[in-house]
């Protein structure tokens, strides 16, 4: 099947789509003791089964053997010198699509491939790559996580426009991982914005629901090729609650810690005078008030399997902590299953299809075998 052959077809099916889930293994993240580390796209089948989702968004983990491991653990990013790649991705990305055209060719059509890539490391380096593999087989996007690879989101201004000539030219679109930590100016969201307003010609998706800041979710709004996803929404209401100091951090004894990392307001989401007012004790109350928010904006999506997030760190105050956010495997979509049908509707298919393949030329949905190409903007 075609990437357009696809598109009509999950236009015309109106079904479920899952906007950010990855697929694969991250070997730094199993050295690290951390969770989620991998899973297949069989793994995939079985929650796409359990939680009635049609059609899923997928890309790599955030490791990539580009990069040398034990250097990467200690927050050092060198290539390594014996990887058999010269472009960061290179073989996460071919592995991806080899895993879901090749190994389980039952999910194609189904799992949808986006290529990861760094915006500031031998970015035409990248881009060949991506070329190559969108030239195999279908590819449906681009996705980075900067804040885990220390690089400028706004290389994608400069150095890595490329990757972004890229996506316009395959007419793909791009997600963003994003960030309101101070400390974190590789994935800043209003560092993101300016990438989205200067190009125009390319639909981005602003992950983790902007960190709930609400000027992040007006302004995205307002772009007319910009996106929001919801993914991981239940661990970042967990961090957003009110009246709930500590909770999730605990040291090896299983005590309490007080820290950056365990208190109230947790700094991964924004501060309560910037946050999206909304009942964070009550996620599917939360997400139906912002999805009713920004009805054309907003994308339904778990990070599967990061729906849930656990990690041993050293704090600081030189402590080791267990970071523990946990969210049952139905969580996302049991909240979602809480909305109108409308709602469902535009958030779960709709708003996603727009994503991913634009507006049909027509303006009316796709017919068999039709170019899905088309609009960038809503």
């Amino acid at each position: 099947m075609t990437r357009q052959q696809i598109a009509a077809r999950i236009r015309r099916a109106r079904g479920l789509i899952d906007a950010h889930t990855h697929l694969g293994v991250d070997v730094a993240a199993f050295y690290n003791g951390d969770f989620p580390y991998a899973i297949t796209a069989e793994d995939h089948g079985v929650r796409m089964g359990l939680t009635g989702v049609a059609a899923a968004v997928c890309f790599p983990f955030i490791y990539t053997a580009y990069f040398q491991l034990a250097a990467w653990r200690r927050g050092h990013f060198r290539r390594d010198p014996r990887s058999a790649t010269a472009a960061a991705y290179e073989l996460e990305n071919a592995r991806l699509c080899r895993e879901i055209y090749e190994a389980f060719p039952e999910f194609a059509g189904r799992l949808l491939p986006f290529g990861c890539f760094d915006p500031a490391r031998r970015p035409a380096n990248q881009a060949a790559c991506l070329r190559e593999l969108a030239g195999r087989w279908p590819l449906f996007g681009l996705k980075t996580a900067t804040s885990y690879l220390q690089s400028p989101v706004t290389a994608l201004l400069g150095a890595g426009a490329g990757l972004l000539d890229l996506a316009a030219e395959l007419d793909i679109p791009v997600t963003l991982h994003s960030a309101v930590l101070p400390g974190d100016p590789w994935a800043n969201v209003f560092e993101i914005l300016k990438v989205v307003k200067a190009r125009p010609d390319v639909r981005f998706a602003i992950a983790h629901t902007c960190r709930f800041d609400r000027r992040a979710l007006d302004a995205a709004a307002a772009l007319p090729n910009s996106f929001v996803d919801f993914s991981a929404f239940h661990i970042h209401c967990t961090l957003a609650r009110q009246n709930h100091p500590g909770q999730g951090a605990v040291d090896m004894e299983g005590r309490e810690v007080h820290c950056t990392l365990a208190r109230q307001n947790h700094p991964a989401v924004a501060a309560k005078r910037n946050r999206f007012p909304a009942d964070y004790r009550a996620p599917a109350a939360a997400m139906q008030q912002i999805a009713e928010a920004y009805p054309t904006t907003m994308l339904w999506g778990t990070d599967t399997p990061a729906h849930l997030w656990k990690s041993r760190f050293r704090n600081d105050h030189g402590q080791d902590v267990w970071m523990d956010l946990p969210c049952g495997p139905t969580a996302e979509a049991d909240a979602f299953r809480e909305l109108p049908r409308p709602l469902r509707q535009r958030i779960g298919h709709d708003n996603t299809v727009r994503f991913l393949f634009g507006k049909p030329r027509s303006g009316r949905p796709d017919k068999p075998g039709a170019d899905a190409g088309g609009s960038h903007t809503r």
